[in-house]
């Protein structure tokens, strides 16, 4: 059974890639932007992750908020929000609230009516994120 839930879990709990250039010249602005508005307010939007899938097997890797979770681990906060689809809750369930439609998973975020929801070919959340996170959205944030 695949089930999508939000929880609050420890940091340390939570897989991410590494993006090198995520610390070079070309999003150096970016990133010190980020670290500012996370160390004034915190993480705004929860990540999404996978727990149980095929590529990270059983562990909770960050599909989306990347860049939020390597900036979360640099100022020291140690839990986050996630969203995390879990595609084998019924063998390794996670405690949260379970998220069915489209609209519970939008509210969750600091601007909800930007947010783009993908659901594989079984209906089932496979990517939340913003698909376009430029110009005045990254205004909104940092």
């Amino acid at each position: 059974m695949i089930e999508t839930i939000y929880t609050e879990l420890p940091i340390k709990d939570i897989t991410s890639m590494y993006r090198p250039e995520f610390y070079q010249a070309g999003e150096r602005k970016f990133r010190e932007a980020l670290i500012d508005s996370m160390s004034k307010g915190g993480m705004k939007d929860p990540v999404y992750c996978w727990y149980n899938s095929k590529p990270y097997g059983d562990k909770i890797h960050t599909v989306v908020g990347n860049n939020r979770i390597a900036v979360a681990r640099e100022i020291g906060i140690k839990k986050v929000k996630a969203i995390i689809t879990n595609f084998k809750a019924d063998q390794f369930p996670l405690k949260g609230r379970v998220l069915k439609t489209d609209e519970e998973i939008k509210k969750l975020f600091h601007l909800p009516n930007r947010i783009k929801v993908r659901r594989d070919a079984n209906g089932e959340v496979d990517q939340v994120n913003h698909p376009h996170f430029r110009g005045d959205i990254i205004d909104e944030y940092v």
